[in-house]
């Protein structure tokens, strides 16, 4: 349990475009979107269904969003996986 909780917390950065490192959690937090339903609460490591529709971070294309009970969730747009639940 802390060891989820402890990646849960970690900063998630990706280079931009621009190679300027851009601060995933960060950019949702000041970009909040609708809250999505899911039948089950989102969790670390799990896919997205492709029906969900990800928010795009400006400046990379590595991380995604969406929001679940006015908390942001990350998620690889590689794999569409889960990394950060806020």
């Amino acid at each position: 349990m802390l060891v989820a909780l402890g990646l849960a917390a970690a900063p998630l950065t990706a280079l931009a475009q621009d190679k300027m490192p851009v601060n995933a959690h960060q950019y949702a937090v000041d970009h909040p979107v609708p809250d999505v339903t899911l039948r089950l609460a989102p969790t670390l490591g799990a896919s997205v269904p492709a029906q969900v529709q990800l928010a795009a971070i400006e400046g990379t294309k590595d991380f995604g969003y969406f929001y679940y009970d006015g908390r942001p969730v990350l998620v690889d747009m590689a794999t569409r996986s889960i990394v950060r639940i806020d």
